[in-house]
């Protein structure tokens, strides 16, 4: 991916092995799926990539830079595939349970994901191709755009509770943590479907 902003610092010098955001992203993982999070660093990120650190500054500024990136490229991993063919019910639904299965692929993503700030393209992009087969299928773009942030809450927050030992070992007490999210992704995208339907779809405010 190119970086279109400029770097005030640490083009990499000629003759250093190519690198770009994908590389950096895909290390990353790799980094962290061995180590966890607290093996990731700058320093160690560099040494993986066997560049120098000004290298890796040329394109990502800082950890929190990394982890939104990190975030923005799995998740436009989600959207790849995804068929057209659905009504967005069912595309909602494949979607998220793509986001669940790549989250808890990789260790720690759920606390990433916690503490990534939003990249531009996330905003521009990824949020935008949640919200446009909801749109397309007749959904207000107020109840879409909940819907959609509504849905990454709650995916983010299942996986925060899933990779932590102890939290995944209390849900395991009180029910089978794949079929409740089933149940819990099934009763959101009917609650979404139902609210669409309203003539005011759902946003108009309702007396007691």
């Amino acid at each position: 991916m190119a970086v279109n902003r400029q770097r005030p610092a640490g083009r990499p010098p000629k003759g250093e092995a190519a690198l770009d955001v994908a590389r950096i992203v895909e290390a990353a993982w790799a980094l962290v799926d061995e180590v966890g999070l607290a093996g990731l660093s700058t320093r160690t990120l560099a040494a993986a990539l066997q560049v120098k650190s000004p290298a890796l500054y040329w394109h990502v500024r800082n950890k929190e830079e990394l982890f939104g990136l990190m975030m923005e490229h799995l998740l436009l991993d989600t959207l790849v595939g995804a068929s057209s063919a659905f009504d967005w019910k069912a595309w909602l639904k494949e979607v998220v349970r793509r986001q669940r299965h790549l989250l808890l692929s990789h260790r720690d993503s759920g606390l990433i994901a916690s503490l990534a700030p939003p990249s531009e393209r996330l905003r521009s992009q990824v949020f935008d191709q949640m919200v446009a087969p909801l749109l397309e299928g007749g959904v207000s773009p107020t109840v879409a755009s909940a819907a959609a942030g509504g849905m990454a809450s709650f995916v983010l927050g299942w996986v925060i509770y899933e990779q932590r030992s102890e939290t995944r070992a209390f849900m395991e007490t009180y029910h089978d943590p794949d079929t409740a999210f089933e149940l819990l992704l099934e009763a959101f995208v009917n609650g979404i479907a139902d609210m669409a339907a309203r003539p005011d779809d759902g946003t108009a405010r309702r007396g007691s």
